[in-house]
């Protein structure tokens, strides 16, 4: 690969912007020329056009033209009068510039509506690079439409796509990278700057220096096209052999979070943390459908008391409710258990004095 190539559209809104535009592709601009531009007047006659009349009135004349022959007589203030499309190859390319230009101007044809909706394809190499314009009419079915034309960011990329395929590929040249971002713009910038200060560029001694720095860092892409650079891949830091040894394989990531993946209460692990009130859960036992996640908890009877106090009102209350049968009569195994866990310091048990009281004291006591 030789490089990028490089393709930018832009819409062109108001009255006179053809005219304008035209004039600095066709080099009429004087201001433009010389020491207070970048345009070298020495190579200025290296330049050539491809399609549309030699001067920026005839190309302007032209337009109105087609114009007037689609039924287009006043567009609205805000229409878009023309799409500029430049055509860029790296610094220092070797390929057949003429015949890439050629077939950028058979593309732009096919793609935006026909030859004759190009008014004007200049070819310029009077400049830092090789690069060619495309002044394009936006004509659409008889209307203005250039929104229409280029679309949206999508149907953006997808004419990039199609143009690299059609033309850039085919001279070897490889696809421009999108905007760059984040690490790799801050590496694409510091790679501009260096080329600039290792080749003395002209641009550091330029009042204007802090202003193309300050471009430069915000979006370095173009500058590295522009410079015929290709962009430095990070390399990924090697890991030591002790890292795959000690490693469990998951990553610490992974294992720190991977409690967390769970609902509450469903089978984390005992070193984890755990939040307030939550108690751990057996995940083979007691999982519930909930996600909460509870611990489950077996039913447990009131403990019974061993004061005499308490003994004798635990008594009362069961006597109450009819869960005490007569003295006389059988008791369960619960029943005689009930009855040996209340005995009071004096050895004897509740049951016993309540077999002791009158029939009508304790009947009293009931009421």
């Amino acid at each position: 690969m030789s490089g990028a190539a490089f393709l930018r559209v832009a819409k062109l809104k108001g009255c006179g912007i053809i005219t304008v535009a035209a004039r600095h592709n066709k080099r009429e601009i004087q201001a433009e020329i010389g020491a207070a531009g970048s345009i070298d007047p020495a190579r200025s006659n290296l330049n050539y056009r491809l399609a549309g009349p030699p001067t920026a009135d005839a190309v302007a004349l032209l337009a109105k033209d087609l114009m007037t022959a689609a039924g287009v007589v006043k567009p609205r203030k805000d229409a878009v009068r023309a799409i500029e499309a430049v055509f860029s190859l790296p610094v220092g390319t070797i390929i057949d510039t003429r015949a890439y230009f050629t077939d950028c101007l058979a593309w732009a044809a096919g793609y935006f509506g026909g030859l004759v909706n190009i008014v004007s394809f200049d070819v310029h190499h009077d400049e830092a690079a090789p690069h060619a314009h495309a002044l394009i009419l936006p004509l659409v079915d008889g209307r203005m439409d250039g929104s229409a034309m280029i679309g949206a960011k999508p149907k953006m990329l997808a004419m990039l796509s199609q143009f690299h395929d059609h033309v850039a590929k085919k001279y070897g040249l490889r696809k421009a990278s999108s905007k760059l971002t984040g690490e790799s713009k801050e590496r694409a910038a510091a790679q501009v700057l260096a080329h600039l200060r290792e080749t003395g560029d002209a641009a550091l001694q330029s009042l204007a220096w802090p202003t193309i720095r300050g471009c430069i860092e915000n979006d370095p892409g173009p500058f590295l096209l522009a410079l015929g650079l290709v962009e430095v891949q990070a390399q990924k830091a090697i890991k030591p052999f002790s890292h795959f040894v000690t490693s469990k394989g998951k990553g610490p990531a992974k294992e720190r979070d991977e409690w967390r993946a769970k609902p509450i209460g469903f089978g984390q692990n005992s070193s984890a943390p755990k939040p307030i009130g939550f108690a751990t859960v057996n995940a083979e036992k007691d999982q519930s459908l909930c996600s909460v996640g509870f611990a489950h908890q077996t039913p447990f009877e009131t403990p019974v008391p061993a004061t005499k106090a308490a003994c004798d009102a635990t008594e009362y209350q069961r006597t109450t409710e009819g869960t005490f049968e007569r003295h006389d009569a059988p008791r369960s195994a619960t029943s005689r258990r009930n009855q040996a866990s209340c005995k009071p310091a004096d050895g004897h048990s509740v049951h016993s004095r309540l077999t002791a009281w009158p029939t009508n004291s304790f009947t009293s006591l009931i009421h």
